[in-house]
């Protein structure tokens, strides 16, 4: 199996536990898996260009470069990728819970639609 591929099902793998999260109510445990849900989907995209960044900024950033700027990828998965990782920051890091289940419902949907962006995407020929 190639590294994408690897990505590609770790990703799988997290947004189904993001869904199992969200269905428990664990609100900031779904968004913080969604989003690495959309990290690994995107190190799987940027593989395929032979990148290989070291953070989570730079797995942002090269993202953006490579497949946002490039229009390889739609405007908005950039989006969804820079809020993600803002959303799971906070879900992470802060010490009271403040995002509730909209936010876990929107990035849960967002991650799903990413992963799928993402693999058909990997799928067209070269």
């Amino acid at each position: 199996m190639s590294e994408i591929d690897d990505l590609l099902r770790k990703a799988q793998r997290k947004l189904g536990a993001a869904k199992k999260l969200l269905g428990l109510e664990e609100y900031e445990d779904a968004i913080s898996r969604a989003y690495y849900c959309i990290f690994h989907a995107s190190k799987a995209a940027l593989a395929s260009e032979n990148s290989f960044p070291k953070t989570h900024e730079g797995t942002l950033r090269e993202f953006g470069l490579h497949f946002v700027k490039e229009k390889k990828l739609p405007r908005e998965l950039g989006i969804i990728f820079s809020d993600a990782k803002s959303l799971r920051e906070t879900a992470d890091y802060a010490l009271r819970p403040v995002l509730g289940s909209e936010d876990a419902e929107w990035i849960v949907e967002a991650a799903e639609r990413f992963l799928k962006s993402v693999s058909e995407y990997l799928k067209r020929p070269s």
